[in-house]
């Protein structure tokens, strides 16, 4: 029969205060078991065990919640605590400016600081910072999402299921790919390194020949980054995913302010925005079919 102890044991082997391990018990991390008699909590293996783990997780500063779901198995240990080190790592990119100002304010005598500008040089910090972060969260997206689409020209016309098999393996075997086919059909399933995939072939006008195109889709849709927070996520996947459209707004905004300012006439400005639209148009066509991200 397991042993079990009471709370004072259960302090002095996992080194938690009491006051920690009731506060854990209250916010659902522990349940242990009380005495039918004596209504005391009772501690066995299984809790002294979480107490253990939550101590750790909490010496990493993971917030209580994501422990409660790694205890849960709600997720991964791994997926917590890569986060955890993300969070980590952006705290310590701030810590290390404030470290640099703190070396830089040993050397000023406070009647004489220029306190103005002090403030200014911080927020400007904190600004580039911003920026910074901004970067490092668009390149950790668009390396997690990499992948996700892609598309190739055919050497051979497709015209059933049989001659898209040949043409997916043609094109596995000239990038080198471990290609597998779950799925024949003329709208192909298939793995490449384990991930699902799914095709369709589009016939596109070039100099007035129909060409094929074959567009590959990763099936699990869900725009990877746990470690970005979730709006920024979305931005910057409207970012990376339509930035062709964004690049033309701005170039028709900068042609409307270069024609407000040139006083331009009114048939002027009909082929100027006839014009933009049909090249934006143009743009976002060739961006997605022509756009390939080699696996």
């Amino acid at each position: 029969m397991e042993k079990k102890m009471n709370i004072n044991q259960a302090e002095k082997l996992t080194e938690v205060s009491k006051r920690n391990i009731r506060f854990y018990e209250n916010e659902g991390l522990l349940q242990p078991q009380r005495d039918d008699i004596s209504g005391y909590r009772k501690y066995g293996e299984d809790e002294i065990w979480r107490i253990k783990v939550i101590k750790m997780l909490r010496m990493l500063d993971m917030p209580l919640e994501e422990i409660a779901d790694v205890l849960d198995e709600k997720q991964s240990l791994e997926q917590a605590v890569t986060v955890q080190q993300a969070r980590l790592e952006k705290k310590e990119k701030e810590l290390q400016t404030a470290i640099r100002y703190c070396d830089r304010l040993k050397t000023k005598e406070i009647q004489k600081l220029d306190v103005e500008k002090c403030l200014e040089e911080m927020e400007q910090s904190q600004l580039n910072g911003f920026f910074i972060s901004w970067m490092d969260d668009y390149k950790t997206l668009k390396k997690e999402n990499k992948n996700r689409d892609f598309t190739f020209i055919p050497d051979e016309p497709i015209r059933n299921a049989r001659e898209f098999t040949n043409a997916l393996f043609a094109y596995a075997k000239k990038e080198n790919l471990d290609l597998v086919l779950t799925k024949e059909s003329i709208y192909p399933e298939f793995t490449i390194d384990g991930i699902e995939y799914t095709a369709e072939r589009h016939y596109i006008p070039t100099f007035g020949m129909p060409m094929a195109m074959v567009c590959c889709h990763r099936k699990d849709r869900e725009i990877k980054g746990e470690n970005i927070p979730t709006g920024r996520r979305q931005i910057l996947w409207l970012l990376q995913k339509y930035w062709i459209v964004f690049l033309m707004l701005l170039i028709d905004f900068a042609v409307i302010v270069g024609c407000i300012f040139a006083k331009a006439t009114w048939e002027t400005w009909v082929i100027v925005i006839s014009i933009s639209v049909l090249l934006g148009l143009r743009m976002f066509w060739f961006y997605n079919y022509h756009f390939n991200e080699k696996v």
